[in-house]
């Protein structure tokens, strides 16, 4: 995939020093801040940002058809941005920046071997998201075997015969966790990424504030269903070793629930929770938890179509932003999760099939969905920027072809 676009030097530049771009996110107690000012991390799941299972490309395009895996085409990520801003989000949280193992087309293909082809996607969505003054959630790993990749590719490359298909409840998955070769060769990943030099904004990935946090990974668990079963050494071996490569990212524990054995990990900056349904209960309990601790909160993933949705079940969306926009320890959230065109037609929206794609501007949503978006926009608007806009308040337009920023 070739980019088309023309970057000055000037648009290669770094910003000026008082760009707020350049400047890290930072955590005190449990409120997260830029340059004084308090900040809030809300905006959508965009697990597709650097590398896609849902199209099928254009022939010649690189393409694994046996999982129908392609990079995205670049204007699909320029989109992503604008609509972020355009729902009052300040950032992403971006699996496949991260996890991205395993396929011909991955970051990491095989044990130890680059795919330097795969870069391209990942420099063009961190280059995209600083244009648009968007922050990213990187996770590393992913609990599950997905397309893009997870624990079980570690696993394998280290002679363990397991997949989630046939081994997602037997104990020998640990070994991620708790065999020091393939915590070294996980480590040596994650070193390999954040050591990376994007040409588009001459930082590494350690160094460009863009990347906000990283986040040890996506739903991690141990061998059974709820088990929160990611031991605390590794959380810490992992935490220290992504401070050690840079410092003024945020940590955030992937353990899929708030799990209290962590606290003790004191480069934790943040904890976080999915939410399948929306559980107002559930919310208020982690609460409790981290404010007992000093920590923050990040509500990671929730159904955005549930809460009053006939047969999605869960409790009312509008009760749980409530609860989200009072608390004092919780620093954001992000739905699951957003899609938009397939661009280069304007008139086709990406379909995905697991129930929560939100296809942002399609004309073929129904009044229901489009009243979620405008709640979740007011939502993001009140945590963003401190305004009650009105539910009523007509959704911003994407113009297509995308307009060049100003």
């Amino acid at each position: 995939m070739k980019l088309a676009v023309s970057l000055t030097l000037a648009s290669l530049a770094l910003a000026a020093s008082d760009d707020l771009r350049d400047l890290p996110i930072t955590r005190t107690s449990t409120h997260l801040y830029l340059n004084g000012t308090e900040w809030k991390a809300v905006g959508p799941n965009v697990y597709w940002i650097a590398l896609d299972e849902n199209v099928v490309p254009p022939e010649g395009e690189p393409f694994y058809a046996p999982k129908k895996i392609s990079y995205p085409q670049p204007d699909r990520v320029t989109e992503v941005m604008r609509i972020v801003k355009a729902l009052g989000g300040t950032m992403i949280r971006a699996h496949t920046l991260g996890s991205n193992t395993g396929s011909p087309l991955s970051l990491m293909p095989e044990a130890g071997v680059i795919n330097d082809e795969a870069w391209e996607s990942i420099d063009w969505a961190i280059y995209q998201a600083r244009e648009h003054g968007i922050r990213l959630m990187v996770p590393l790993v992913d609990n599950y075997d997905y397309y893009h990749g997870g624990k079980f590719d570690f696993l394998r490359w280290a002679g363990h015969d397991l997949s989630q298909a046939k081994d997602s409840r037997n104990p020998a998955m640990m070994a991620f966790y708790d065999d020091p070769t393939i915590v070294a060769s996980f480590k040596s990943y994650v070193t390999t990424l954040l050591t990376h030099l994007n040409p588009l904004t001459n930082l590494t990935l350690a160094e460009d504030p863009t990347i906000f946090a990283i986040e040890s990974g996506n739903e991690l668990l141990g061998p059974e269903w709820g088990d929160m079963n990611c031991p605390a050494h590794w959380v810490r071996e992992i935490a220290r070793h992504v401070k050690d490569l840079a410092p003024e990212k945020l940590f955030v524990d992937g353990t899929y629930g708030v799990n209290v054995t962590h606290f003790e990990v004191d480069e934790v900056d943040i904890f976080s929770d999915h939410f399948y349904p929306v559980d107002v209960g559930k919310l208020k309990g982690d609460i409790a938890k981290l404010e007992a601790a000093d920590r923050p909160l990040f509500v990671g993933e929730y159904g955005w179509v549930g809460g009053n949705d006939p047969g999605a079940g869960g409790d009312p969306l509008p009760e749980f932003f409530k609860v989200i926009e009072e608390s004092d320890s919780v620093i954001g959230d992000t739905f699951w999760s957003l899609f938009g065109r397939n661009f280069p037609d304007c008139n086709d929206w990406v379909e995905h099939d697991d129930g929560f794609t939100m296809k942002y501007g399609d004309p073929t949503n129904s009044e229901l969905t489009n009243s979620r978006i405008k709640l979740i926009r007011k939502h993001f608007t009140k945590m963003s920027r401190g305004e009650d806009i009105s539910i009523d308040e007509d959704l911003p337009t994407i113009p297509c072809p995308l307009e060049e920023l100003d």
